[in-house]
């Protein structure tokens, strides 16, 4: 299968990233007081919400716009974003007096300089996918996250019992990093769009090249990016009221192990290939298919490891494991096909179909509310919200290939 040249150093990029944000966490339980990474945690969510509804795909469409100079591109979603910190500033600020922190000027200060840089980081991603070497790329990608860890362990060994100001200064270093990335390449702006798509393209991937581009409303962009920051936040959240605290400790570990996959079949691949403007690069459902056997891989490992009991304290999280690893076995193959919609011009329709999943999912997570006779058992739960998830994604996948067959027949 021909891949794109940049695919390997980007999923490399995309590993060492989240393999330095695991280390962080490990780096928080390790030496800092329960009370500081519980602060911590507050403020960075916080700015994480924030800056996600700011940037609202702003990250995505510079991708999909190939047929904009990325530079022009970078400014015009660096003013929108900074307009919509602006508007939803009064609803942060209510956050912040309702989480009740210490000190509610010294939070918010924290999270707007959190959110402002964090923001920056996100979309340097792309910008520097789009103007720079795959290497370079990877580079933006991992750099953040290992600074951060690099200062937070630092903050650790200089300062026995160090508060909640050297994890804030760690993340901040490490967004900072990630920042520096806006600025524009050492060669001479460029003129047109990615660098794959720059080299000229012929036959099929000439039509991708056309027709690629973001048409969707702001408003549905923002009513995209909300559904999927409440259905993410709302899941551990109702896992929690519903099934208790551990076994929404269960759901939030095996999504993060399990969910690493499909992150960078979406970095390594959807997104190098929107970067590039080309559709010319293999099938994505064998990629997609790739990525899957991965994941059941991992959790068949992470399940034989359990049963062995090499984690006793987490051995009851075993039924879990199943539900979840088809859940995103299923998200690898949408992963791998999610660039399709926007190279065939129907991004809209991508976004009302991820909104109507989202309230598919939301369905299954009031299950226990409607569900007649007796309350459902967590681990009934997880295979019904793990199952019918696979299944959507699974019919969204091939959607989305139906897509991308239709644009090569043309």
């Amino acid at each position: 299968m021909k891949l794109p040249r940049a695919t390997l150093a980007v999923a490399l990029g995309s590993a060492a990233s989240l393999a330095a944000q695991a280390l962080f966490s490990l780096v928080m339980l390790r030496w800092f007081t329960p009370q500081a990474v519980g602060t911590f945690s507050v403020v960075a969510q916080i700015a994480f919400f924030w800056m996600t509804l700011a940037l609202a795909q702003s990250p995505l469409t510079l991708l999909a716009d190939a047929h904009v100079p990325a530079r022009p591109a970078l400014r015009s979603a660096l003013a929108a974003s900074l307009r919509r910190m602006l508007w939803l500033a009064p609803a942060v600020v209510a956050a912040v007096a309702w989480s009740r922190l210490p000190s509610p000027a010294w939070a918010l200060a924290w999270a707007c300089g959190l959110a402002l840089l964090q923001g920056g980081w996100y979309l340097a991603q792309p910008y520097a996918l789009r103007t720079r070497s795959p290497q370079a790329a990877a580079l933006a990608k991992a750099a953040p996250p290992v600074t951060a860890l690099a200062v937070a362990t630092l903050a650790a060994l200089a300062w026995p019992g160090a508060p909640v100001a050297g994890l804030l200064c760690a993340a901040l270093a490490g967004y900072a990093a990630g920042a520096l990335w806006l600025l524009p390449p050492r060669r001479a702006a460029e003129a047109g769009p990615g660098p794959e798509a720059a080299r000229g393209t012929e036959g099929p991937a000439a039509v991708f090249a056309g027709t690629q581009r973001d048409g969707r409303s702001m408003r549905l962009r923002i009513a995209h990016t909300a559904v999927d920051a409440i259905t993410g936040a709302g899941l551990l959240i109702v896992w929690q009221r519903t099934h208790g605290a551990a076994d929404a400790g269960y759901l939030a570990v095996l999504l993060r192990l399990l969910g690493f996959v499909p992150v960078v079949v979406h970095a390594s691949w959807a997104q190098v290939l929107l970067a590039g403007g080309s559709g010319q690069a293999g099938s994505p459902l064998r990629v997609g298919l790739a990525g899957a056997v991965a994941t059941l891989a991992l959790g068949a490992a992470g399940a034989a490891a359990l049963a062995a009991g090499l984690a006793p304290s987490w051995q009851t999280a075993l039924p879990y494991v199943a539900p979840l690893a088809l859940w995103q076995a299923a998200a690898c193959v949408h992963a791998a096909c999610s660039h399709l919609p926007f190279q065939q011009g129907r991004a809209t329709a991508f976004s009302r179909t991820a909104i109507a999943v989202a309230l598919l999912q939301w369905a299954l997570l009031a299950l226990p509310a409607w569900w007649p006779g007796a309350p459902i058992a967590a681990v009934a739960h997880a295979w019904w919200l793990g199952a019918a998830s696979a299944v959507a994604l699974l019919a969204w996948a091939l959607w989305m290939a139906g897509l991308g067959k239709w644009g090569r027949q043309t």
